[in-house]
């Protein structure tokens, strides 16, 4: 029996002794599950937060999000799982997508404005509750699991940002839940699931198919907007990936809607007027955020001037959006304009009490203005609102850095570093983090890496030579 043989049974063995087959509430069937219901729970406590603020925080309008919250309830009530927490929300973001984990279910303000009916709606959230009564999340979790232990071949990688703006850069990915894909097979049977909730509660399934045509829509219509094509790198197109083709998807759903038990229609089945009536003012406001999203695209290009001019449009049209505001302060931090950059944050602040990219771009300010236990303030603030945000970490970790707090430092560049290997001064912070508290091998190891990702940086000439007096060559 070899080593790397005997090793494999270890693992098998520890596997099987660590795990436990649940059955699916779904399938009823026994699977092998890494993750109670109650630990499923916690992971999406855990993850609501990045997945809220990756999504661009909650649209504010409490009308409408009870109207969509009542919708949602009834199928959750209807599911296999009706006793597990539920938060809905209105993501504030045009990107059209829907999500779901266990205790938490939100649709875009891209995708709610696209839709036609409430049909449309419960369609959409169906499929996506789908997803959390058939433990999909929790199967990834094991997968992932598995993958980790050499017993699976493949795995999820996060790819590094390079360039020293990713600090300014928006948009920055908040969980890697969002890169776990769904395999084929279980968007199959969240669709079957989605319409099975529609036709018990009185929708008309087939609605369900004009749903999946109102998301293809609206993602071709975004994609058009910023000038790319589906297919891509971005996270849309990641997320979009394991969809079943179009054809063979609609198809597919035809088969399952004839093969629902009798069921009975409540009116006409798509309470057209209802919908339309209360999503009215956000399809107006999301019209508005096609010339924000205009400006957000000049600015991740540097064209600072054309995208000041998009955002003056915005606010003339509607001034009470905070990111409107946020995005002028991020604008002046290129422009290194700190004092004002701050009075846009603020402004924002004024808008949404609760906005996390504010909190965080004063954070920013205050590094620029050397202030740095004022920033360090403000990163823990965007920290309450979003714990994983990689930005936030890494501002803390360099305002700790000059206050020579270099064990306090070291959690938070590390955590940043895990997420953005390739930025070009993460390491050699680090490094230098490591040696004044002691700790070489690991400087050592810092120093390495940071005259591999950025050696002709100021950090890489003093990674340099501190490998040089820490490790000098034979």
């Amino acid at each position: 029996m070899t080593r790397a043989f005997s090793r494999a049974a270890a693992i098998v063995l520890i596997v099987s002794l660590l795990a436990s087959c649940a059955v699916n509430p779904v399938t009823g069937k026994r699977e092998l599950m890494f993750v109670s219901e109650s630990q499923e729970v916690r992971i999406g406590r855990e993850a609501a937060p990045s997945l809220n603020w990756t999504y661009g925080g909650e649209f504010h309008d409490e009308a409408l999000k009870r109207y969509l919250e009542g919708v949602v309830r009834r199928i959750w009530k209807a599911s296999e799982r009706p006793h597990l927490p539920l938060r809905f929300a209105v993501q504030n973001t045009t990107v059209p997508n829907a999500f779901a984990l266990p205790g938490y279910v939100a649709i875009t303000r891209g995708l709610l404005a696209e839709l036609d009916n409430e049909a449309q709606f419960a369609a959409v959230m169906g499929h996506e509750v789908g997803h959390v009564m058939a433990r999909h999340t929790a199967k990834r979790i094991t997968l992932g699991t598995l993958q980790q232990l050499g017993l699976v071949v493949g795995g999820v990688a996060l790819a590094g940002k390079e360039g020293s703006d990713l600090l300014l850069g928006l948009g920055m990915i908040g969980s890697s839940l969002l890169l776990l894909k769904y395999s084929r097979e279980q968007e199959l049977q969240a669709d079957r699931l989605g319409v099975k909730y529609m036709a018990a509660l009185g929708y008309d399934p087939y609605e369900a198919i004009k749903a999946h045509d109102r998301l293809k829509a609206a993602v071709d219509g975004y994609l058009k907007r910023l000038g790319r094509k589906a297919g891509g790198d971005d996270l849309l197109s990641t997320i979009l990936s394991t969809h079943p083709r179009e054809e063979v998807r609609k198809e597919e759903m035809l088969a399952m809607i004839r093969r629902l038990p009798p069921y009975r229609i409540e009116g006409d089945g798509r309470h057209r007027r209802r919908f339309r009536t209360a999503v009215r003012e956000l399809r107006r406001i999301n019209r508005i955020y096609f010339v924000y999203d205009r400006a957000v695209l000049l600015y991740n290009k540097d064209k600072l001037a054309e995208a000041e001019k998009e955002l003056k449009r915005a606010i003339s049209r509607d001034s009470r959006q905070a990111p409107f505001y946020n995005l002028y302060g991020m604008i002046r931090l290129k422009e290194k304009r700190y004092s004002e950059a701050g009075k846009y944050f603020k402004e924002a602040l004024q808008r949404d009490d609760g906005y996390q990219p504010a909190f965080y771009g004063l954070g920013l300010v205050d590094l620029g203005l050397n202030r740095y236990r004022s920033a360090v303030e403000r990163f823990r603030e965007s920290l309450k609102l979003y714990p994983g945000h990689p930005g936030s970490h890494f501002g803390t970790g360099k305002a700790y850095y000059h206050l020579n707090r270099y064990s306090d430092a070291i959690p938070h560049l590390r955590r940043f570093a895990s997420v953005s290997p390739k930025h070009p001064e993460v390491h050699g912070l680090l490094g230098i983090c490591y040696e004044r508290t002691g700790d070489i091998r690991s400087a050592i190891m810092e120093y390495r890496l940071q005259v591999k990702v950025a050696p002709d940086t100021r950090l890489g000439r003093i990674a340099r030579e501190r490998l040089l007096v820490l490790s000098p060559p034979p």
